[in-house]
């Protein structure tokens, strides 16, 4: 999937949020915008499959015919993704689901929404983990000179 060669830009994006070098409002819409593209650049590939091979593995699943651990194994072989590079794009997924459910406004924010404090908390624990199983050391990440 795309995100593995932008795997750079999302971690600087973070890094750059998490050190207060862009507000709640512009990660979340760089955030957003980037994982959107690579979503909708990820889906060409089904143009080229003479089948919706995603949506019969996912009735599969539902119908009971393959259990969630096969259902996890052809997925990730259907989309060529590792084991690392699933966790990857799983704590990606975390993070725009975290940046989907921000509200800046205290007055109409919903106990489930996320404060600009709240939101840099949940990046704050979630960079370690991406940072783990990159094979990137901590200075490229937090000292790129560059600005997302």
């Amino acid at each position: 999937m795309s995100f593995q060669k932008n795997q750079h830009r999302y971690l600087d994006l973070m890094v750059h949020f998490v050190e207060g070098k862009l507000s709640a409002p512009i990660f979340v819409t760089k955030f957003m915008d980037l994982w959107r593209k690579e979503r909708d650049a990820d889906y060409e590939i089904k143009k080229v499959w003479n089948a919706p091979y995603d949506e019969m593995l996912i009735a599969s699943l539902k119908k009971g015919e393959i259990t969630k651990e096969e259902f996890a194994t052809k997925w990730n072989a259907l989309w060529g993704l590792s084991k690392t590079h699933q966790l990857l794009h799983d704590l990606l997924d975390e993070v725009f689901t975290a940046c989907d459910v921000f509200n800046p406004d205290s007055d109409t924010r919903e106990d489930y929404e996320y404060s600009e404090s709240e939101l840099r908390a949940f990046v704050i624990n979630i960079l370690p983990k991406l940072k783990g199983h990159l094979p990137l050391s901590d200075d490229k990440l937090s000292h790129r000179g560059e600005h997302p």
